[in-house]
């Protein structure tokens, strides 16, 4: 039975608002943890001094990932190239091997990955799910469809990683707002890409370029009967995500949060959807 937890966030300088939200949120609602690493690229990392203390980390990408060369922006976005892949890769490529690399690289047995734009708004004891006999797994049953090709594309793309043969449509779906990680599962998964592409992990990942991480692991658990074993699926998301609409004043955002169900102790508000960080902050925060 595990006994130890800790979180992972990838940010970077442009979310640096979204994730001083997410820290004070953590600070406020959550115990029962071991630590919580931010996870960010060397270039950002001045912007992200402020953010270590007694619970929390900041951790540069070198330190976890081979180095990569940074190219000048292009149409505003950044870029990375090494000489062993065949294209640059992007900076949301980055953020999720930065995930797969720190839990590895941190002692906990599990953790929690959760992006910059979640925040708390209800009280978590997160000791409750590092000693569970099996970690909740949350499964959307069947939702991977034509209706969504680029998850088909990245649920295609998990098979073929993991070396097996691609199954016919419709697939579960793990991809979340806030996923937990056995990080036995992940050694587990990095090592068999490993062995079907004959290259280091996040090299196999550049190179397919299609891919999401949660999806690589949700195949992962569910082709293999002993990791299947260790993992409980869930159909209920711990978070509750405003995915598309109008800006949120403070009485939507307040009316949104009454919606969380037992269990949900998390919001997620989309950047697309224009609602401003104060507001979330006051609604979230007080």
């Amino acid at each position: 039975m595990s006994s130890s937890i800790s979180l992972i966030t990838p940010s970077y300088r442009g979310d640096l608002d979204s994730c001083r939200l997410l820290c004070d949120s953590i600070d406020r609602y959550v115990t029962g943890y071991d630590l919580h690493y931010i996870v960010i690229g060397d270039e950002d990392a001045d912007a992200f001094v402020s953010f270590e203390g007694e619970k929390r980390r900041v951790i540069v990408s070198s330190s976890l990932l081979p180095s990569l060369w940074a190219l000048p922006k292009w149409r505003g976005r950044r870029y990375w190239w090494a000489p062993h892949l065949r294209l640059p890769i992007y900076g949301w490529h980055l953020q999720q091997m930065r995930k797969i690399a720190m839990t590895l690289a941190q002692p906990s047995e599990r953790v929690m990955c959760i992006d910059s734009d979640n925040c708390f708004c209800r009280p978590l004891d997160l000791s409750a799910m590092a000693s569970t006999p099996k970690l909740a797994h949350h499964v959307a049953s069947g939702d991977i469809n034509p209706t969504r090709p680029s998850h088909v594309r990245w649920w295609q793309n998990a098979h073929r990683l993991l070396g097996l043969s691609v199954p016919a449509l419709p697939g579960d779906d793990s991809i979340s707002q806030m996923v937990l990680w056995e990080r036995r599962t992940v050694a587990t998964m990095v090592k068999r890409i490993e062995g079907a592409s004959r290259l280091p992990w996040w090299q196999a990942l550049a190179r397919i370029r299609h891919f999401s991480e949660y999806l690589v692991y949700g195949v992962a658990v569910a082709n293999d009967p002993e990791l299947a074993q260790r993992h409980e699926r869930v159909s209920q998301s711990p978070c509750l995500t405003y995915w598309e609409g109008p800006a949120l004043d403070r009485e939507g955002l307040a009316a949104f949060i009454e919606g969380l169900k037992p269990g949900q102790t998390t919001i997620a508000i989309q950047s697309h959807t224009h609602t401003p960080i104060e507001v979330i902050r006051k609604a979230a925060l007080g």
